[in-house]
């Protein structure tokens, strides 16, 4: 298990104490936040759940500009990908997916101005022209349009005021490895008292965060440019519309992985096809990257041109809202059209192992009615219908083996060794999957307010939430895509892998425990010559005709009740219940045999949250301390495991995670503003049995994983906030802003140290990030200079164990450090 620094936790705990406990007479007031995130507009202070909320100026200072930066904030959240920026996966609390493919929902809901984005590569494009961010933490089961089992992040675009005059911003930057940046806005009221029009666009590109020493421009690069248009129509004193239509692109390219060899060929060094030294460990390819004078951030990447990252988005958000004396109806209606379409070098190295050419396409509608009282009275009530449906297209090919095996490679693994006459000219695997999501929901949720201090609220949620697999083609085809066979449908063999691999006798091993357990027992082996057949491909003839079509429908109830009680203006504490459900969802990984609902399906996911925190401001409200402490019982549980090449959506049996977070903001003096966020998980799994993939041969072996740890589910992390003015002046002032955060070690698959994974982890670290800047006293400018990973960290985000298949480790890493100058002007 990984283990905390017990010196680092005692020094947060004093940390948080001092700012607890402090008995100085403060001097400003902390600004209220105001969110939506039960759907009614209300302090931050006054909402019983656990929510960050960040408004605009602070999104400002912190530097936010992608998905990637809000876990810098918030306690126990992290963000990872497996491709960078392109494509977050978001963990809360200890539950995440870990995926990286393109059409699995995640476990935490994102939503722009209250529309569901489905599509998981859609979620770092929308940080733009923002007026708040929200971050809840925990199961999301009554009123979101998805249920989700870890939280929600609601990302409110900027809504142009009827009866503003022209107002606009415009803000420039640029920065190191090449780095541009321009973005700006403008609206006004068009008709008054009745139409006003806001234009938001953003334009960033930088020149690669890799340095590519192979073939092709430095890798990592950004294109990104996107433009937003919203109206604000008064239609009559009653009924008001939003309308919003953001349209983005992005053609850069993809960061290579840093891959490291994990095939022991120690005192084989000799025997070698390619030009690589080693250091003892390489891929099946023979490529040692610690042999190659690279950096941290080097790559050698062989896909020249090919490398890419083109991604399209449409997004359409209507929302209407009727307001009457006691109450409100509202209307939110949405529909987006995305793809993306990208090619990836996944063994990390100049030789073609693996490489993928990856294609989703998604299209969704979604419409959510709801009812919202506003009664004189101790009882009010929110009640809606919600509907959602998605579809999806992928299309992945996955080249494999393009260059020859190292010998010594087959040498070290004997099972590799009976593969080898199938992989020399196997060519790729073209994957096809078309699957549907359609959800319909009825949900409400009612507050009483027992006394003037005492509230009760409960929320119920009745979901149906249908899945169809519409299309499915697995097939065999060259490196120049002309067709070879095909799996499914075709594979009569009974072996869901793409060949059956000559069996070799037990002898070849050079184990003798081997040779005495095959000379005591030689059944196991015979039997593996004859149980699959002759050896040789599983495919069937070359189709493009479909599998079987499957479809899963699940009905759920869900819901939360929970109650607060106000102490005082300053002080409230909360308890609750509530049922997290994350619907069942299709593989999208490689299998080579038609299978079942049973087998190609993976079942829902349940959460029972129970938590208790409370929220204070104090020293007129100078002070403010949130704080929480949460059980979840986890059953379940939905997440990837990768086995060669393919990905697999499992149900772990059930999991426990118990936790802590603590958010403190201190207004020390008007100049000095600071924030602590503490976040405190153990977490384990309670019944996990896995594949045992550090064996090839062997389909059925399976390892106990009870009691290892969550995947992305550090125990500890922290992080720390400072503002100071430093010089304050007629015209504007000078002020600093320094926030550090930092991440306990995390393990990145649930084997743990199991199976060979050992390496799949990463160890705690701190990144630092800097800004500084001058501010116009009437807001009209700001100039500011920045910095993100200032002290250049060099830390890890994501991992695969490919060592089975490939004869490596797979890790996606952090962005080196980057700097940068930007101002902006306001009118």
């Amino acid at each position: 298990m990984i283990k905390t620094s017990t010196h680092l936790k005692k020094t947060v705990a004093a940390v948080a104490i001092s700012c607890a406990y402090t008995s100085e007479v403060l001097s400003q007031a902390l600004e209220e936040v105001v969110v939506t995130a039960q759907r009614r507009a209300e302090s931050v202070q006054d909402t019983p759940v656990a929510i960050t909320g960040l408004a605009d100026d602070a999104l400002q200072k912190l530097g936010f500009e992608n998905a990637n930066d809000i876990s810098a904030q918030v306690p126990n959240m992290q963000v990872s990908g497996p491709y960078g920026e392109v494509q977050p996966i978001f963990a809360i609390r200890g539950v995440s997916m870990s995926d990286y493919s393109s059409n699995q929902a995640s476990p935490i809901g994102v939503y722009v101005d209250e529309a569901y984005l489905g599509a998981v590569f859609t979620h770092g494009t929308s940080f733009f022209d923002v007026e708040r961010l929200e971050v809840l933490r925990g199961p999301q089961g009554t009123l979101y349009g998805k249920n989700t089992t870890g939280g929600a992040i609601n990302i409110i675009t900027k809504t142009p005021m009827i009866g503003d005059p022209l107002q606009g911003t415009i803000k420039a930057g640029i920065g190191n490895y090449g780095m541009s940046n321009l973005e700006g806005a403008i609206g006004d009221t068009l008709i008054e008292d009745t139409l006003a029009a806001r234009l938001a666009f953003k334009i960033k590109e930088n020149d690669g965060v890799q340095e590519n020493k192979g073939v092709g421009d430095d890798r990592g690069m950004l294109d990104f440019s996107a433009a937003r248009l919203a109206l604000n129509w008064q239609i009559s004193d009653s009924l008001s519309a939003v309308l919003k239509y953001t349209h983005a692109v992005n053609r850069g390219n993809m960061k290579v992985p840093y891959a490291e060899g994990r095939t022991d060929v120690r005192g084989l060094e000799a025997i070698k096809i390619h030009d690589y030294e080693t250091n003892g460990f390489i891929d099946y390819t023979g490529y040692d990257r610690s042999t190659r004078n690279l950096g941290f951030h080097d790559v050698e990447d062989n896909t020249g041109d090919r490398n890419r990252n083109d991604f399209d988005l449409d997004l359409l958000i209507a929302t209407l809202n009727y307001e009457a004396e006691n109450y409100s109806l509202i209307s939110v209606s949405s529909w987006y059209d995305t793809q993306l379409d990208k090619f990836t070098n996944d063994d990390g190295s100049p030789t073609r192992l693996l490489e993928i050419d990856w294609y989703t396409g998604s299209q969704s509608f979604s419409q959510d009615f709801r009812f919202v009282s506003n009664f004189d009275g101790d009882f009010q009530i929110i009640g809606g219908l919600y509907y959602g449906l998605e579809k999806l297209e992928m299309r992945n090919v996955y080249e494999l083996f393009g260059d020859l095996l190292d010998p010594r490679a087959a040498l070290a693994k004997p099972d590799l060794a009976g593969q080898a006459p199938f992989v020399l000219d196997f060519g790729a695997v073209d994957q096809r999957q078309d699957t549907e999501k359609e959800t319909t929901a009825l949900y409400t949720q009612m507050r009483y307010d027992i006394t003037a201090n005492l509230g009760v609220d409960f929320g119920l949620r009745y979901t149906q939430d249908t899945n169809r697999m519409t299309y499915i083609n697995v097939s065999r085809v060259g490196l120049d895509g002309s067709p070879r066979g095909t799996f499914v449908p075709g594979n009569t063999t009974g072996y869901d892998q793409a060949f059956v691999p000559v069996f070799l006798p037990p002898v070849l091993s050079g184990n003798p425990q081997d040779l005495l357990a095959f000379l005591a027992d030689p059944t196991p082996y015979l039997n593996n010559l004859t149980q699959y057949g002759l050896p040789g491909y599983t495919e069937g003839p070359y189709t493009l005709d479909s599998g079987p079509k499957l479809e899963s429908t699940e009905r759920e109830w869900t819901g939360k009740v929970s109650v607060d009680y106000r102490f005082n203006d300053a002080w409230m504490a909360y308890a609750s219940y509530s049922k997290g459900y994350r619907a069942g969802a299709f593989n999208s990984g490689i299998y080579y045999e038609a299978r079942d609902l049973d087998e190609a399906y993976a079942d829902p996911e349940y959460i029972d949250a129970f938590e208790v925190g409370f929220k204070a401001d104090l020293f007129d409200n100078s002070l403010r301390i949130n704080a929480a402490a949460f059980m979840y019982e986890y059953t379940d549980q939905q997440f990837i495991n990768v086995v060669g090449i393919s990905n697999f959506l499992e149900n772990a049996g059930s999991s426990e995670i118990f936790g802590a977070e603590a958010e403190v903001w201190w207004r020390a003096t008007e100049r000095l503003t600071l924030q602590l966020g503490i976040g405190l998980l153990e977490t384990e799994y309670t019944d996990l049995e896995l594949r045992d993939t550090s064996t090839l041969a062997d389909l059925d072996d399976t390892i106990t994983l009870d009691g290892n740890e969550l995947i992305s589910a550090p125990p500890l992390n922290v992080s720390l906030s400072a503002d100071y003015d430093l010089y304050v002046g007629e015209s504007g002032y000078l002020s600093m802003n320094v926030n550090a955060n930092y991440q306990d070690e995390q393990w990145f698959s649930a084997y743990n140290d199991a199976a060979g994974y050992e390496q799949g982890r990463e160890d705690a670290y701190t990144v630092y990030n800097a800004r500084i800047g001058w501010y116009a006293n009437d807001g009209s400018y700001q100039v500011a200079l920045w910095g993100k990973n200032i002290t250049d960290e060099e830390y890890k985000t994501y991992s695969i164990n490919l060592q089975a298949s490939f004869g490596l480790d797979y890790y996606m890493i952090g962005d080196p450090m980057m700097f940068g100058l930007e101002a902006s002007y306001n009118f």
